[in-house]
């Protein structure tokens, strides 16, 4: 693997509420949101943006796991 020594900003191809965002990978395990044509960055650490993921996916397999039983 590279180590992020210096920021990658990349444009998504999907939308948000009808716009384009652009996703900003910074070093210090930081990754900044902003909608595509503003200035306004929302930040959060990369732990953050990974607890999100295991809880959305723990409760997708919870839900299945759920309508299974039924």
């Amino acid at each position: 693997m590279t180590p992020l020594n210096k920021t990658v900003n990349r444009r998504t191809i999907g939308t948000h509420r009808g716009r384009r965002f652009v996703v900003i990978l910074e070093p210090g395990d930081v990754i900044g949101f902003r909608p595509e044509r503003t200035r306004t960055v929302f930040y959060t650490t990369l732990a953050a943006c990974f607890d999100m993921a295991v809880r959305q996916h723990v409760a997708a397999k919870k839900a299945a796991k759920k309508k299974g039983n039924k």
